[in-house]
């Protein structure tokens, strides 16, 4: 573990990927996070008494090891964003997703960030089911460019935000023939696995930026500065998902904002206006502020800002 490891903060231990209600999960795992002009540094522990792995090639499916995964939306607004799983051999699986999957995707493998650092350390030895292991952690080094260049080669800047999420995916094994398998139940069928995830998502689902954490660069406290449209923002996902869940059950979106409880809303003590209105592909959401502008939603998650005058 580098030195400059030490003067980062550990995060707070993961969670179930469903939240508080569901029990703890059973394995610490925390997270330390560092960044420079070149690279977004991650450090991952995961306890772990049987550490195992059996992926080797690259962009594989690598969730069907244990594995540690990070997710980055490097621009808030556009639906686009990123997913790199690591397994405890190292195998790296990065890919690109255009759009959640909620509204159709598409993903990309061929993706490939091939200046990404991987790191593995195993506190014990490494697909030996005959002793008990430790722990294993994970270095990774994600060059910026790379997100800069999805990101329609935007300029990286002091001050930025991100959403991200880390999330750790863990199942019950069996050992047959000394060599780690994922269990099976009775019937023969694989047992779900566990996800523990750095910030909740209410659900079964990674692929929900907007419960990501929102993480923002600075290299002191003077660089740091507030999100704008923060509460519009949160207010216009809210409500973007209720659309999604009346197409469900209507087979169409809605063109009345009553229908989802409006047209005002409190939100840390702003009322906000909104309204909605379908367009020949799909839907758009706007939510003003009484006083410093709108921000829209479409049905792609393109979001726009617009300020008063």
């Amino acid at each position: 573990m580098d030195t400059a490891w030490d003067q980062a903060d550990w995060s707070d231990l993961f969670v179930d990927i469903e939240g508080a209600d569901k029990p703890a999960p059973y394995f610490d795992t925390r997270i330390k996070m560092l960044w420079d002009d070149t690279y977004f540094y991650v450090f991952a522990y995961m306890e772990e008494p049987h550490v195992w792995g059996d992926i080797t090639q690259r962009d594989a499916v690598i969730f069907h090891n244990n594995d540690f995964e990070v997710f980055i939306k490097p621009n808030l607004y556009k639906p686009y964003y990123t997913e790199f799983e690591v397994n405890a051999l190292g195998t790296l699986w990065e890919l690109v997703l255009l759009s959640p999957y909620r509204i159709g995707g598409p993903v990309s493998n061929r993706w490939d960030v091939n200046d990404t650092q991987i790191g593995i350390d195993v506190q014990g030895t490494l697909n030996n089911p005959t002793d008990i292991d430790s722990s294993w952690t994970l270095e990774m080094a994600i060059p910026i460019s790379a997100l800069d260049e999805l990101d329609r080669s935007k300029s990286f800047e002091v001050g930025d935000f991100w959403r991200v999420n880390f999330s750790r995916v863990q199942w019950q094994h069996q050992i047959q023939n000394n060599t780690y398998q994922r269990k099976l139940d009775d019937d023969g069928m694989l047992l779900a696995e566990n996800n523990w995830v750095y910030t909740p998502q209410y659900a079964i689902a990674m692929h929900r930026p907007e419960h990501w954490a929102y993480m923002q660069f600075i290299k002191s406290e003077n660089d740091h500065r507030d999100l704008d449209f923060l509460e519009a923002y949160q207010l216009a996902y809210h409500l973007f998902k209720q659309q999604l869940d009346y197409r469900n059950e209507h087979n169409s979106f809605s063109s009345d904002i009553t229908d989802f409880g409006g047209p005002k809303f409190k939100v840390q003590g702003i009322t906000f206006t909104a309204t909605t209105f379908t367009t020949h592909t799909g839907f758009e959401i706007v939510v003003s502020h009484p006083s410093e502008g709108s921000l829209s939603i479409d049905q792609n998650e393109n979001i726009t800002i617009k300020r008063y005058e």
